[in-house]
Order: structure tokens, then sequence, then C-alpha cells
């Protein structure tokens, strides 16, 4: 993730630079700097959820029961593994598409590969959760992953 942004910066500096100074444009820059992104948005969701710092209803979570705590946290997971489906599903379907659509500055790149991140974050949200709802339900962890 780290080289994702570090390669964004030194990019987007260089070409800025160059075309302030001698008034010409990289074009690969530009689709090399979307293609960075995407992996580095996608990739950095997947450090999200494992460290559980996704956005949460807290404000609510802290006035509500215990059981009602639960429920919402069933109900999260539950969403969870649709949106991962959801993820896996659109890239397969695109998958035709995406696969003979080149980048105009790097042919040998099909754009699959772009949208590639995507599938592989939904993939491991639909396991992540699949897992976390498997604990609950037999009982051997609680929803922060520690031992009862």
């Amino acid at each position: 993730m780290l080289v994702c942004i570090l390669g964004i910066v030194c990019l987007m500096l260089s070409e800025l630079i160059v075309r302030n100074t001698i008034n010409i444009s990289f074009r690969f820059s530009t689709e090399l700097n979307g293609f960075m992104f995407m992996w580095m948005a996608f990739m950095g969701l997947i450090i999200l959820v494992d460290e559980s710092r996704m956005i949460n209803l807290d404000m609510i979570y802290a006035r509500v029961p215990e059981k009602v705590r639960d429920i919402f946290w069933v109900i999260i997971r539950i969403a969870t593994v649709f949106l991962g489906i959801v993820m896996i599903i659109s890239y397969k379907d695109m998958y035709p598409i995406l696969a003979t659509s080149k980048f105009s500055t790097m042919q040998k790149l099909t754009k699959a590969w772009h949208y590639l991140p995507c599938a592989i974050a939904g993939g491991y949200f639909v396991l992540v959760s699949v897992y976390e709802l498997l604990d609950k339900l037999t009982g051997k962890k609680n929803e922060g992953g520690k031992e009862k």
C-alpha cells in the first residue's frame, strides 16, 4: 500500500514538474495513477476490515441492550457478505469486456487487472464475514475476535 502511495505521489509530482517546465504532459502517468489508486483503495479496504476499523454504529451500539447489539452485528456481517458477492459477480460479469479492453499507453495490460482488486476485496469480505458469523454461531469467539 505504501508503494502505491509513494508511486502516485512521485508520478504526480514528476508530471507536474515536467508539464510546468517544458510544457509536455505524459498520458501514461494518468492511467498508471488511476491503476495504482484502485489497487490502493481496495487493498486498503481489506486492511480496514481486518483491523475492524470500518465506520461503525458506535453511537447507536452504546445506547442499546446487548441483544440488540448482537442483532446489529449479525445484520452488518450478512450485508458485508452480500456486498462481497456483488463485488465478485460484477467483476465476473464485466470480465469479458475488461479482458479485451487495454490502456492506451500500457498496451500489454488489460483493464481486467485494473478492476481485479475489487473482486479480491469482495472475496475477502465474504470469507471474513462468513468466518465471523460461524464463530458467533458456534460460540467460540465474540465479535471483537477475543476468546470468551
